[in-house]
């Protein structure tokens, strides 16, 4: 019966010791991907829509927040030269959001009903090759403090036909 009780005690320590140490990690930028879906089939003087993503490649659910402008995107033409964008008055309503997002999720929101979508859709007006990166900024709350994150991707090539 002893023993029965120390196996338990310990697998209890055990337990604790995993729980504390998961706790104790702090989030950083290597626990995330951040990425676009995949560009095809893009025509000039036709509007796309860019979609990027945030992937939680850690073991554990993060709570992130977030404003609708999370997502934001660069189109640079193969010479690095940024892509004009025509666009008129802008708006993004200052609305936040917590979401948990667990391991090896991936997240997307591009703010649709939350700004113009001048922010995620583009018009290139001259065929040719491309690329574009995914800027991401939110916040993780972990352990009762916030963590400050500013994420980019890497470029991804496409093609305007």
């Amino acid at each position: 019966m002893k023993a029965v009780a120390n196996a338990a005690v310990a697998v209890f320590m055990f337990m604790s010791i995993l729980v504390g140490c998961s706790n104790s990690v702090k989030p950083d930028a290597s626990m995330f991907e951040v990425g676009i879906e995949e560009l095809q089939g893009i025509r000039a003087n036709e509007p796309f829509i860019i979609t990027g993503y945030l992937k939680n490649n850690w073991k554990h659910s993060w709570e992130i927040l977030h404003g609708a402008g999370m997502f934001t995107y660069e189109i640079v033409d193969m010479e690095g030269n940024p892509v004009k964008r025509e666009s008129g008055m802008l708006f993004q309503n200052d609305i936040g959001y917590l979401v948990q997002i667990k391991p090896n999720e991936v997240y997307k929101d591009n703010g649709e009903e939350q700004r113009s979508e001048e922010f995620y859709t583009f018009v290139i007006d001259k065929p040719g090759r491309y690329k574009v990166r995914t800027n991401v900024e939110f916040q993780i709350e972990h352990n009762q403090e916030i963590y400050e994150q500013t994420l980019t991707s890497e470029f991804y090539k496409f093609t305007v036909e």
